[in-house]
């Protein structure tokens, strides 16, 4: 062989050399995550009396474990999880729900980007460590304001109900406040055949009488009113007083008048209906209000 040839040929480093020179390199890596380990150790005994403090430190422990340990399978198996990232990510683009659109689909884009974003890592175990605690940091993030969003969503709904419920006591009570007692209540249903028809119940709740629209042989319309047996007991029709003003008149089953209603409200405005008899005295009035349910009915107070 040649001098030339010789000088030619490279010289590479001893094979022993090179794993003594990456063995150091490890422990180099192992000390600095484990001081890392230690000092996120260190901070999150003293931010133990601080939630949120220890909810950004917790996830920066484990990766800082991670890259600690240095185990391949576990590092291995942090990094492939792009796989199951990817799969998530096309099933939840293919749904058409709120819940893919709003929850599925954000939720792995943001995943998938931090796995772009941390591409860049040389070491797979600093990547690893560094992929693990992003993705716990975040989904602990979005536990917790999904959590937030529920509970204020439910402070809403029984807010709500509270409100619902305060207005219902205010309706009873301006109804109550009318002088005179509770009679009758009418509540608004069909028959058998669709057909509007209202039900009247005395204040025990035993119904006493129905009233259902009809018309008479001219085809104006009116409201035949039965007893409990279904025996007619008088007509109700829509007429106006000498002003022009609406008003209901009541007669008996002979066609005699016996009462008359007329609109009207009370002292803060709410709708009411003013009873009086043949005489044109007042003998009680009713109003529009709504059963625990929010079924609407109308109760008769009488003076």
């Amino acid at each position: 062989m040649s001098s030339s040839e010789s000088s030619a040929t490279p010289i590479e480093p001893p094979a022993q050399e090179s794993t003594a020179q990456e063995e150091r390199q490890e422990w180099v890596f192992r000390a600095i995550a484990g001081t890392a380990t230690i000092l996120l150790l260190w901070l999150a005994y003293r931010a133990r009396n601080n939630g949120v403090l220890s909810l950004l430190i917790a996830p920066l422990i484990v990766g800082a474990a991670i890259a600690t340990l240095r185990l391949p399978a576990v590092s291995g198996r942090v990094n492939s999880i792009d796989n199951w990232l990817r799969a998530g990510s096309a099933s939840a683009a293919a749904r058409q729900g709120k819940f893919a659109r709003f929850l599925q689909q954000p939720f792995f884009a943001i995943c998938l980007a931090i796995w772009r974003w941390t591409d860049a890592i040389t070491d797979p175990h600093l990547r690893a460590g560094v992929r693990l605690a992003a993705m716990i940091l975040f989904c602990a993030i979005a536990i917790t304001l999904l959590i937030t969003a529920a509970y204020i969503l439910i402070a809403i709904v029984a807010a709500l109900a509270v409100l619902a419920l305060c207005l219902w006591i205010f309706a009873m009570w301006a109804g109550s406040d009318s002088s005179g007692n509770r009679t009758t209540i009418t509540r608004y249903t069909t028959d058998w055949f669709g057909r509007p028809k209202q039900e009247h119940f005395d204040n025990s709740g035993h119904k006493v009488g129905e009233s259902k629209p009809d018309t008479d042989w001219l085809g104006r319309p009116k409201m035949v009113h039965t007893n409990a047996d279904g025996s007619v007991v008088g007509e109700s029709k829509p007429d106006t007083d000498w002003l022009g003003h609406p008003k209901t008149v009541h007669t008996d089953a002979e066609g005699n008048v016996v009462s008359e209603s007329k609109p009207d409200t009370d002292w803060i405005g709410q709708p009411k209906t003013v009873h009086t008899d043949a005489d044109d005295n007042v003998t009680g009035e009713s109003r529009d209000e709504t059963d625990i349910l929010g079924r609407r009915q109308t109760v008769r107070y009488d003076k």
